[in-house]
């Protein structure tokens, strides 16, 4: 013969739907961060040739540090546009959402994501409609045309585009699983301990 009491709290399934929901958004939260750091790191592979040429240029040139080597030299470099400078800031975001990933710190990753647009996208995007004349420039009289080159035959402006397609897909990528991973932490506050405590777990395994 069946009871007639009340039925026990959280047995009617709601628990288990939320457990559910609970370690799916912490799976994904998990992912984001790993797609992260592989994103980061091919940013660190192109930041690192474009801090050698900014870097190189200040010491070498402008402010005469050091004399010039003769590879230096021979690579015969363009001046730098103001925009690459301000890439060469673009690591700032990579060391703000580095951190965040420890304990999920939502401020830390909400800068990372916006100092993303500021000071990776937007250069570029400066970058790409101000070279576009040289492009067409080149496109139009090719080797006869003026525009910068690299070790003094390669048109410097078709490594530019080169560089615009990937740091675009990468920034954007990038901007797009931040903005993912925000949305999970926010979404939950026993998500986001969870998905915390996941990561450290996974971090220490990995020590």
């Amino acid at each position: 013969m069946s009871s007639t009491g009340a039925r026990a709290v959280g047995t009617d399934g709601t628990d288990f739907k939320h457990r559910q929901r609970v370690a799916a958004s912490i799976k994904l939260s998990v992912q984001y961060k790993f797609y992260l750091k592989l994103l980061f790191a091919l940013h660190f592979l192109i930041l690192l040739p474009l801090w050698a040429k900014v870097g190189g240029e200040l010491i070498f040139d402008q402010f005469k540090l050091m004399k010039q080597p003769k590879l230096w030299r021979r690579l015969d470099l363009p001046n730098a546009y103001p925009w690459e400078y301000i890439w060469c800031l673009s690591f700032i975001p990579i060391i703000l959402a580095i951190p965040s990933f420890q304990k999920n710190r939502l401020l830390l990753l909400k800068l990372s994501y916006y100092s993303q647009f500021l000071f990776g996208i937007t250069p570029c995007a400066i970058g790409l409609g101000s070279q576009f004349p040289e492009l067409i420039d080149y496109i139009r009289f090719g080797e006869q045309s003026k525009v910068p080159t690299f070790s003094g035959s390669f048109p410097m402006v078709i490594l530019w585009y080169l560089f615009f397609l990937a740091v675009f897909q990468i920034q954007g990528f990038s901007m797009y699983f931040t903005f993912n991973l925000l949305n999970a932490w926010r979404r939950d506050p026993i998500i986001l301990k969870q998905s915390a405590d996941k990561t450290q777990n996974i971090d220490k395994k990995d020590e």
